[in-house]
């Protein structure tokens, strides 16, 4: 079946769901339009688009299964309404479940300014503390920009870790590292470990380190594959 053919398909769905539609069924649809929309696909993504405005009028507009991945999809690619409107929403829900989808939406805002400010929302009373401090991690997981969340959680570490529990501490640090794919940035936490973090984090540290060299490691081998195939097509022609 053709990618375009499924990309129109899942944008019909969205805003319909039969009766007997599983559970499986209602997951995979989902995961489908968010991996399409990271994927840049631009019919998922102009979809997601239209059914959000039509959400912000009528919220049927999106069955419930389906909302935090169109609203991820529309944050990752949200210009300064789209990220005010999303931001709006979220101040005034009472739902949980809302809120916390709104905000990862948020939190997927690839725009480096937009991601600026999504990170300032961890400073505030906007979410709750437990959640507040990991929305850095998320936008450091969400936003392709892991950089500004750890330039960011750096400069502001002592008031995150306000919001934090003893455990959290050692792990808060290392664990926004787990995102980079650089080999320079193992050598970098090993630094900054030794410099402000207690002997405690170690086991953090050392679990960090191991898998930013595996992410370094494979993306290496992805290259090189890559290099390898493109070679081969060059020499077949």
């Amino acid at each position: 079946m053709p990618v375009q053919f499924c990309a129109r398909l899942l944008i019909d769905l969205v805003g319909s769901q039969k009766k007997d539609d599983a559970p499986r069924a209602a997951l995979l649809r989902a995961s489908l339009i968010e991996a399409l929309g990271e994927l840049n696909d631009q019919e998922i993504v102009a979809g997601c688009r239209q059914r959000f405005q039509k959400y912000i009028v009528e919220p049927t507009a999106i069955v419930p299964d389906l909302r935090a991945s169109v609203f991820r999809v529309v944050g990752h690619y949200a210009d300064d309404p789209t990220w005010s409107k999303l931001r709006e929403l979220g101040l005034k829900t009472t739902s949980t479940e809302e809120k916390q989808n709104y905000y990862d939406a948020l939190a997927a805002a690839r725009d480096p300014r937009l991601v600026t400010k999504s990170l300032q929302i961890s400073l505030t009373d906007e979410l709750p503390t437990s959640r507040a401090v990991f929305l850095v991690g998320k936008v450091a997981r969400d936003s392709d920009h892991p950089d500004l969340a750890w330039e960011f959680a750096k400069a502001n570490m002592k008031a995150l870790l306000s919001k934090t529990d003893a455990a959290g501490i050692n792990r808060y640090a290392p664990s926004l590292f787990t995102f980079f794919s650089e080999e320079s940035r193992a050598d970098e936490l090993k630094s900054y470990a030794k410099a402000n973090l207690p002997a405690a984090s170690a086991k953090e540290v050392a679990k960090a380190v191991d898998e930013i060299q595996f992410r370094s490691e494979f993306k290496k081998r992805l290259a090189n594959q890559l290099s390898a195939w493109i070679e081969n097509q060059r020499k077949r022609k």
